[in-house]
């Protein structure tokens, strides 16, 4: 990022303009996410090396642009990735590529991060307490990474500080951008949002045909034989009777991932999408279909629906209704009241998964009860890495046992049971700083009246619900980082914007002010 000049965009009143400029940004970000992978996989050091200065440059020649370069590189990195599979030589290797868009994303936050303390954010007094805060914030999840490499493993640590400060990156280095610079994502979320949808209807109709075109095939092949190291199908086989036979059975499940429909529709093929998982996916489609909505955009979101319910992730399909349904009744004088609505089904669907879950052994509730229960036995918390999906202290855990006594051994499954676990009394840091932001876009709703702030609040309030018995919600970079990065470009605009009318009516009385000779 440039420290003295302003950045320079295409003037708007070209017609033009936000096309080009749109243009420009989605082929920087491609550019970027394809060299840091291809760099990668020439050797690890040299693709940390050459990501962080190509994030460098870039941030500095096209500040407006980074936003979309983080989105590129959470939805589309992975198919870089599947056309190297067959050259990498190993599961590290293999993880260090699929790390790219992390270190992009964490190249940018330091960029931004010193950005802050420019003269110029300054003027911006809407923008300083957010700054603060993310800095505490910062600084408690730091906290509970280092708590988490002393007290278990080193490698868990960095996964959940990975996907701890994932969200809090994606707001700053999207509310200081749009702070100071344009930035306009109307027709790069469009044309992400197309690519993806289209995508997804390809996989569905051509399966692994369509996937071995570009490795794709190998990509998942490679996922599963870790999952055979380290036994977690043998485990399967002992607990329900599962026989893994082969890649079919992975990637294919019952209508709307539910037994319900088992017996009256067809096994249907699961997609993964451009980044290879399926939730974070359903994820992405739902947080991009919901902003065009409220942008005015109707075609692109209601063909994205269908790809959420084969899918089968409730939660994604959860959020885009509730956008789709604050759209239709949202207006000037139906604010509060949509607002309302919103908090009410929200707090309704997650009291329903609880109560249901609770009656039925369900995995997602025994992993939040395991959270509120070490959280009340060690309220300071034991550190990142420490329980979680994707933790090794998770591995062992016998599901019949966790039934029998009500709750799991460690928290899993649930994101807010884990964060508790984790993080104690430091979560409430994070879940403190989501209320603040829900409480600011509502504000601006009222005041505003502009719709960008309604998504926020839309999708800040049902991932937050969501996360109660779901890990990815708060952990996948597409759902929460995704979210609050939308979030805060609408509210780094809308503050540069009152600087600007700051500054205007200041200017006559500067004019009128005489000068020392």
């Amino acid at each position: 990022m440039s420290i003295t000049g302003a950045y320079q965009t295409i003037s708007l009143r070209d017609p033009g303009a936000p096309t080009v400029e749109a243009l420009l940004h989605v082929c920087v970000a491609l550019m970027v996410v394809g060299l840091s992978v291809s760099s990668f996989a020439v050797w690890t050091p040299f693709g940390v090396v050459a990501t962080f200065i190509l994030t460098l440059i870039v941030s500095n020649a096209v500040p407006a642009g980074i936003p979309v370069v983080i989105i590129c590189a959470f939805l589309y990195q992975n198919l870089v990735v599947a056309w190297f599979t067959p050259y990498i030589p190993d599961n590290n290797t293999f993880d260090a590529l699929r790390g790219t868009n992390f270190v992009i994303l964490m190249t940018a936050f330091c960029i931004f991060f010193a950005a802050s303390f420019q003269h110029r954010v300054r003027g911006l007094t809407e923008l300083r307490p957010w700054l603060l805060l993310s800095i505490v914030l910062c600084g408690t999840i730091c906290f509970y990474f280092a708590l988490g490499a002393v007290h278990g493993g080193a490698k868990d640590a960095v996964v959940y500080f990975r996907n701890t400060i994932t969200p809090l990156a994606c707001f700053h280095i999207a509310v200081l951008a749009a702070s100071l610079y344009p930035v306009d994502l109307r027709k790069s979320m469009l044309w992400l949002c197309a690519g993806a949808v289209i995508y997804g209807y390809v996989e569905l109709i051509f399966t692994m045909d369509f996937l071995g075109l570009f490795h794709g095939d190998l990509y998942i092949e490679r996922d599963i034989a870790r999952q055979i190291e380290t036994g977690v199908w043998e485990k399967a086989l002992q607990e329900t009777g599962f026989v893994f036979r082969g890649l079919q059975d992975v990637m294919t499940t019952t209508f709307f991932n539910t037994p319900m429909f088992n017996d009256i529709l067809p096994s249907i093929f699961r997609i993964g999408g451009p980044n290879f998982h399926p939730i974070s996916y359903a994820y992405g489609l739902s947080i991009m279909a919901a902003w065009l909505l409220f942008k005015g955009r109707w075609l692109v979101p209601i063909a994205a629906l269908p790809l959420l319910l084969v899918i089968g992730s409730k939660g994604a399909t959860f959020m885009l209704l509730v956008a789709l349904g604050a759209r239709l009744v949202y207006g000037p004088s139906r604010a509060n009241l949509t607002l309302a609505g919103v908090v009410a089904l929200a707090t309704t669907w997650t009291m329903a998964a609880i109560a249901y879950g609770a009656t039925h052994g369900d995995y997602h509730v025994l992993g939040l009860a395991a959270g509120m229960r070490d959280f009340l036995s060690n309220p300071l918390g034991q550190g990142l890495g420490l329980g979680g999906n994707l933790s090794s202290t998770s591995i062992n855990l016998d599901w019949a046992d966790a039934q029998a006594a009500g709750a799991a051994s460690v928290p899993v499954e649930s994101a807010v049971g884990v964060m508790l676990y984790q993080m104690g009394i430091g979560s409430l840091v994070f879940f403190g700083f989501l209320v603040a932001l829900a409480v600011a876009v509502r504000r601006q709703l009222i005041d505003t009246g502009d719709p960008d702030f309604l998504f926020g609040f839309v999708g800040i309030v049902t991932i937050s619900a969501n996360a109660v018995l779901q890990e990815e919600a708060f952990y996948s970079p597409l759902a929460l980082g995704f979210c609050l990065l939308l979030v805060g470009v609408s509210l780094g605009t809308r503050w540069r914007e009152l600087a600007a009318e700051r500054a205007e009516a200041l200017a006559p009385v500067r004019d009128r002010t005489p000068q020392a000779p």
